[in-house]
């Protein structure tokens, strides 16, 4: 059996150019050989899988696409960077995004729209995730939800605008009015929808601190509030209700430790959840400015 490494030297051997009238009399064509290149390519990259060398096989799958592409099979590329992204994502998470990139692009190209945004939704999680790049994760999965939304693929486009709207609370963003708008916008479209509408005071609930953490906002904070009465008259027997009206008071009477006991008593019964601790503590620090209590983790 050839080594991954003779595999790779056939491939580059194929890929030059051919001239020349015996080459034509035996229809080597050089798109012939540029599929001859990247079949030896491919083979080499799952050699380098089978032998957990993720970075070299990476690298050796995007070789494989770029004949693919010279021999005029876009489809094939695009799938081809699709392994790369995958073999990559452990190791070199920026080429497994940077392959991911191309190939959506590719898809795109190609009307792709459903392909595409599965896999723009696993781009953000790698720049969440793996790179902690905020901005270019809500672009991905922004990107993503309109794509599922224009393939009425209505939940997947929900799901994926919400991670957006979680990270517009991350530190680096704090576009807070946004995520708000993101929230209730959500769960307007939930309110007829039987699967999705447990999570509606979820959806209320961070819409109301995101307006709080809006700059002290208490007053578009308690009018989330009464709207959301009006849309679901049993949100108010929620601790959900409870927890955002106690906040809105706290909020408007300038006061950090009731912002603090009333989250306290509110995890007591439901979990505080990362993203809800972070918008917590912007607030509190919001109302006073206390330096060793603003990373006070309610949980």
């Amino acid at each position: 059996m050839s080594s991954p490494e003779q595999l790779i030297a056939e491939a580059s051997k194929k890929t030059k150019k051919s001239s020349g009238l015996l080459s034509s009399f035996f229809g080597s064509s050089q798109e012939s050989r540029y599929e001859e290149a990247a079949d030896l390519y491919v083979e080499a990259a799952n050699m380098y899988k089978l032998q957990r060398r993720s970075a070299e096989a990476g690298h050796t799958f995007e070789k494989a696409a770029e004949c693919q592409k010279l021999a005029n099979s876009p489809d094939e590329a695009a799938n081809t960077l699709v392994e790369a992204y995958k073999a990559y994502k452990a190791e070199v998470p920026i080429e497994a995004a940077q392959c991911l990139e191309k190939a959506i692009e590719m898809f795109v190209k190609r009307g792709q729209f459903r392909r595409s945004a599965t896999f723009k939704a696993d781009l953000g999680e790698l720049y969440e995730n793996e790179l902690h790049d905020a901005k270019k994760a809500i672009e991905s999965y922004e990107d993503a939800s309109e794509w599922y939304k224009g393939d009425s693929a209505n939940a997947l486009a929900n799901k994926t605008a919400l991670k957006a709207a979680d990270l517009y609370c991350d530190e680096t963003i704090q576009k807070y009015g946004k995520a708000a708008q993101v929230y209730e916008q959500i769960a307007k479209e939930s309110l007829n929808n039987n699967l999705a509408k447990w999570s509606l005071k979820e959806y209320f609930l961070k819409a109301v601190l995101c307006r709080l953490a809006d700059n002290n906002d208490y007053a578009s904070a308690n009018a989330c509030l009464n709207r959301f009465l009006q849309w679901d008259p049993s949100f108010e027997t929620t601790r959900e209700y409870e927890f955002g009206v106690k906040l809105v008071d706290a909020v408007k009477d300038g006061d950090p430790s009731g912002i603090a006991n009333a989250s306290k008593n509110y995890d007591k019964f439901s979990r505080l959840d990362g993203t809800k601790v972070r918008i917590l503590n912007k607030i509190k620090s919001n109302v006073v400015e206390v330096p060793d209590q603003v990373e006070e983790d309610f949980t």
